[in-house]
């Protein structure tokens, strides 16, 4: 649900890290009728800093507890290791949230996965930072739009604050966006015509038998006409044997993920009247927030419009100059800040306009002796043709 909005492709692979630092509990908020891949070298990695008494311990136990009792893989895992003809095995179902489990062997990161970094962000986001006082105290004596500044140090604060209120403001953005995003996910639970799990995947294909050789084949071979073609038909023949094994081994699994699906089931009724019920909540809290974060959205984009600024250098980069030519005394007043700013972004073009010809007459040239005797060669053809 959040990978774009964490620039991540993939949002249902953890690291160690997320796993060391948070529950369950905090983690599955985020996988509400998901899925989540874990590694075995994770999980490997999970038991071996749990044994060695690394990282928070209390938390990589509820990790542990959790896998082997409330989903139940159990020896499966040592299964997975062990076998070179197995590389997947799931879903494991966790009714409260409606969440998948999978264990993977061997995975193919094409992505990075989720760290604890990244999830820290998403719960910062549950927290809607308070009104900024100093902005709040400005407000208060900004009340008339475009009001009269008397000196430099007016200039320099209304700047400031400008300037803090553009920052803050991006900052309520990000908020809303996330929070937006959160109950759109939840919204589309509740909308489903039946809350349901995900059934596990469809039964593996079972591999095609090769044909038959000829009568003759065994003729041939005796007298060694057909030995490539012999050869050919056994390295069939042992492919064959190994796709069997493997789809057996595959056929099993399934059959016990549907053993579990089956068992799953059995409790969801119950747990699907208290997994809608969080996600009602879920929305009513997100719905508050969102409300918070839009009034202070609305407070310093209210700071904005007062501002002597105009909005053509309203931005960040721009004030920040502004400030700096009143303080360093390059400006004592507003004309003055926009006069220089103008002055500097007009030589500015100017350069870079120079540079890109620069640049198209250097790529132009002949780059090396290969490339002149060539361009020669090429005006001797050219003119010899002509002749």
């Amino acid at each position: 649900m959040f990978q774009t909005f964490l620039n991540k492709e993939d949002g249902h692979v953890l690291d160690l890290s997320a796993f060391i630092n948070y529950t369950p509990e905090q983690i599955l908020f985020f996988y509400y009728n998901s899925w989540i891949n874990i590694t075995l070298d994770t999980y490997l990695q999970m038991r071996e800093w749990f044994e060695n008494g690394y990282g928070n311990r209390d938390k990589l136990k509820m990790w542990l507890d959790f896998m082997e009792q409330e989903i139940q893989v159990g020896s499966d895992l040592e299964t997975l290791q062990d076998s070179e003809y197995l590389n997947t095995i799931g879903p494991y179902y966790y009714g409260p949230t409606g969440t998948q489990f999978y264990f993977v062997r061997l995975y193919n990161l094409k992505n990075d996965p989720l760290t604890s970094l990244d999830f820290s962000t998403l719960f910062e986001y549950h927290k809607i930072p308070a009104m900024d006082r100093d902005l709040q105290k400005y407000l208060q004596t900004r009340k008339i739009a475009k009001k009269s500044i008397r000196n430099k140090d007016e200039l320099i604060r209304d700047i400031t604050m400008c300037g803090a209120s553009l920052r803050q403001a991006d900052t309520m953005s990000q908020y809303t966006r996330y929070l937006n995003i959160f109950l759109e996910g939840r919204q589309e639970i509740l909308d489903q015509e039946e809350i349901t799990l995900r059934e596990p995947a469809p039964a593996p294909q079972k591999p095609d038998k090769p044909r038959n050789p000829p009568p003759r084949f065994t003729f041939l071979k005796t007298v060694g006409i057909s030995m490539i073609r012999h050869q050919t038909n056994q390295n069939t023949s042992a492919d064959y044997n190994r796709n069997m094994k493997i789809y057996f081994i595959r056929c099993r699994e399934y059959d016990k993920a549907c053993e579990r699906y089956k068992e799953a089931l059995k409790n969801w009724d119950e747990q699907r009247e208290c997994f809608v019920k969080k996600c009602r909540n879920d929305i009513h809290e997100a719905s508050a927030k969102l409300k918070e974060a839009l009034a202070l959205l609305g407070i310093y984009q209210g700071i904005i419009r007062k501002s002597i600024i105009h909005s053509d250098y309203q931005t960040i980069s721009t004030l920040d100059k502004f400030k700096r030519y009143l303080e360093t005394g390059r400006a004592d007043d507003l004309q003055g800040c926009m006069n220089l700013y103008e002055g500097e972004r007009h030589w500015t073009e100017i350069k870079a306009s120079q540079d890109r010809i620069e640049n198209t007459i250097y790529f132009l040239q002949p780059e090396n002796e290969a490339l002149r005797i060539a361009t020669h060669e090429t005006g001797i053809l050219i003119a010899s043709t002509m002749e």
